[in-house]
């Protein structure tokens, strides 16, 4: 087993601050290195300007020394729009600037080294795109662009002509293709390889990829249940379906989701209609394909074969990439001291997290233990990381130094707010946590946190968002209903839980606390009337609906 790479362990420290948000980006980078959009700011009359080592954010190293040549050099300028088109594919998701954003800037600055990486083992072994396949890509590219008139008017105007994006495009997709020509290379896996991975985790890869894709049915009774399918096998599922109302509901179903058993009548079936009792429902199930994987030939002639090879491959690669780094000295390294720091932080192994801390804490604390106001707070969110690593370890060693470490902590993150108070969730939840008596705190992280998850409960979503939506509701309602808190924010308080329920499609309840609003500060920049007058509405409203479905289900019954 290959010594596991920095950039790798980097994306598995993990803390409660980190979303899904960032692991999907991770692993985004992880299947490959992307080919971004071209520059926005190209400009065919402009001479490429020599920079200097000291502009680059980061920079290969062999032997510890930078390799002196800039195209193994990444600049600010190209993180940030690497930063900017990953956002956009995710729909410009808000990041917390003290935690997320640097986090994720880090990953990015990381692989566009590691594409240098790439591109500089290709230097070293003489390997080049394929000239061919470079002139089929473009010429497809320009091809299309011609074809469609608003893109080939866009290229013009940001390019200035469809030669010079061309030769632009051209340019990328060289280095795309040799970044591609060494990930074959390094990562080749051959059909024997396939065939040992098959037989050493045969258990796992069958309970992983045996698979039915099915749509189903439930029914209360197994005389209905019966009926349909007897009207199924004469008339056809879609046609049976439609005339007994009955809704299908796609799904694919994989190992373990049922009893064995039952599983079995699917996975075995020999008709297309399964039908079953389980768990005082009555399924009727419609097969429309089921994946096997049982034999090395079906899992070949499968689509798991196809994504099992992928991974072996992209670990293979890894492997190999980073032997050759180990044996040639090839490291990379940063000049910017936010990434420099998150990469420190992330990427140390456990043993050394006690230099690390020490190594922080000449960085960012003077002389008198005070946090040093002229650094960034984003080099100083990296000490929490830390400190965060270090209390979850179970290293005996750092037991000495966790009550310091809490201690700094503290005053890492006092310092952080006071450079961006409320910009940040999670400095605030820890400030929350630190100062319980700062009523004020509490609000703002509670209104930051409703802030998030708002747009889920407009659409119904509130299932997805059920542990935050319970905290918050529970935050607002103690500061409500303490007396001894500042009326202005039991006030604010009251209003967040009147919006809450309204959003939460509950009027009676918002009406509850819309009174008691209007009872501690009658003066509330709210217009009371009218909203007593639209949660009427919505009662009335949801009344009235509650009315005419007791009427259709009693009719229905009655038949």
């Amino acid at each position: 087993m290959s010594k596991e790479s920095k950039d790798v362990k980097l994306r598995k420290t993990i803390s409660r601050w980190q979303q899904i948000f960032i692991w999907v980006i991770a692993i985004a980078f992880v299947a490959g290195i992307a080919l971004w959009a071209l520059a926005v700011n190209y400009s065919p009359s402009a001479k490429k300007a020599k920079r200097t080592i000291e502009e680059a954010v980061g920079y290969l190293t062999v032997d510890g020394t930078p390799v002196k040549n800039e195209n193994y050099w990444i600049f600010p300028e190209e993180v940030e729009q690497t930063y900017g088109d990953l956002l956009a594919q995710y729909n410009n998701p808000t990041l917390d600037p003290a935690f997320e954003q640097p986090y994720v800037k880090t990953l990015v600055a990381v692989d566009l080294l590691n594409r240098k990486v790439i591109l500089y083992y290709a230097e070293q072994n003489k390997i080049k795109a394929d000239p061919s396949k470079v002139k089929e890509e473009v010429k497809k590219e320009i091809d299309a662009v011609k074809k469609d008139q608003a893109k080939s008017q866009q290229i013009k105007t940001q390019y200035g002509s469809i030669s010079n994006y061309e030769k632009e495009f051209k340019a990328q997709k060289e280095v795309e293709l040799t970044v591609q020509a060494v990930k074959d290379k390094l990562g080749a896996i051959s059909e024997e390889e396939m065939k040992k991975y098959y037989e050493e985790n045969k258990e796992d890869v069958i309970t992983k990829y045996t698979k039915a894709e099915v749509s189903y049915a439930t029914f209360d009774t197994k005389e209905k249940m019966q009926d349909f399918v007897a009207l199924a096998m004469d008339k056809g599922v879609t046609a049976a379906a439609s005339e007994a109302s009955v809704t299908f509901t796609d799904y694919t179903l994989t190992k373990g989701t049922l009893p064995e058993e039952l599983e079995a009548q699917i996975f075995d079936a020999t008709s297309t209609i399964v039908s079953f009792p389980y768990n005082e429902t009555y399924f009727v199930f419609n097969v429309k394909s089921v994946q096997k994987v049982d034999t090395f030939d079906s899992f070949k002639a499968s689509s798991a074969y196809s994504e099992v090879l992928g991974e072996l491959q992209n670990k293979k690669f890894a492997e190999n990439l980073n032997k050759w780094k180990e044996e040639n000295k090839v490291d990379i390294a940063f000049n910017d001291p936010v990434y420099k720091t998150w990469y420190t932080a992330l990427s140390s192994e456990e043993k050394d997290l006690l230099n690390v801390y020490k190594k922080l804490y000449e960085e960012l604390f003077s002389e008198d233990e005070n946090v040093r106001t002229d650094l960034p707070y984003e080099q100083k969110s990296a000490f929490i990381v830390v400190a965060d690593r270090i209390a979850a370890s179970t290293d005996t060693a750092l037991e000495a130094i966790k009550a310091d470490v809490k201690e700094f902590e503290q005053k890492i993150v006092q310092s952080i707010y006071d450079q961006i108070k409320g910009s940040s969730l999670e400095i605030l939840r820890r400030m929350k946590e630190y100062y319980p008596e700062k009523k004020d705190i509490a609000y703002d992280y509670y209104s930051k946190l409703y802030d998030q998850i708002k747009p889920y409960l407009s659409v119904g979503g509130a299932y997805y968002v059920m542990n935050q939506l319970f905290e918050i509701y529970q935050g607002f309602a103690d500061l409500a209903e303490s007396t001894s808190t500042d009326v202005k924010i039991r006030a604010d308080s009251y209003y967040k839980l009147y919006d809450m329920n309204k959003q939460l499609d509950d009027p009676k309840t918002a009406k509850e606390y819309l009174a008691k609003l209007k009872e501690i500060k009658p003066d509330y920049s709210i217009n009371f009337e009218t909203a007593e007058k639209e949660l009427e509405d919505m009662i009335k409203q949801k009344e009235t609906k509650n009315q005419t479905s007791e009427a259709t289900e009693t009719t229905q019954n009655n038949k």
